[in-house]
């Protein structure tokens, strides 16, 4: 037993420290958020030279008003989704995994825990930081 403890100690840390899913519960997305979220999300594009943020966004976001709260559009990965792309979800597991994005955010309603736990695989393969917004109602 005391051979194993020593063994599994010896073990390098399988999770790097910066990768994970982080969610926030928003009452709903409006100007109220917004006026929250942006000046956040711009910090993050500014935070970072050797990756990008990638934003699966809802509709409505521009290059105006992201230059309005300060993003640094080079750092910035922008995706909107199509219904002929597929899943939000397959979109959102694939920019987790592929490790050329910092942070990846998404506003994702309909994920199960078992997704969640999937999520979180892709994100430490990447060592990418997911950001999930969710709404209240949503849930």
């Amino acid at each position: 037993m005391a051979a194993q403890l020593s063994l599994l100690a010896a073990l390098p840390e399988t999770k790097p420290s910066n990768a994970g899913i982080t969610e926030i519960i928003l009452s709903e997305f409006g100007d109220d958020q917004s006026a929250i979220l942006l000046p956040m999300l711009a910090h993050l594009t500014n935070k970072c030279n050797d990756r990008w943020l990638t934003w699966i966004a809802p509709t409505g976001i521009s290059k105006t008003l992201l230059q309005e709260y300060g993003f640094n559009l080079s750092r910035l990965r922008l995706i909107h989704p199509s219904k002929t792309i597929g899943k939000t979800g397959a979109l959102l597991w694939d920019a987790l995994a592929n490790g050329c994005s910092h942070t990846v955010v998404c506003t994702a309603h309909d994920l199960t825990d078992q997704d969640c736990r999937q999520l979180e695989s892709a994100a430490i393969q990447g060592n990418t930081r997911g950001l999930l917004l969710r709404n209240r109602q949503a849930q």
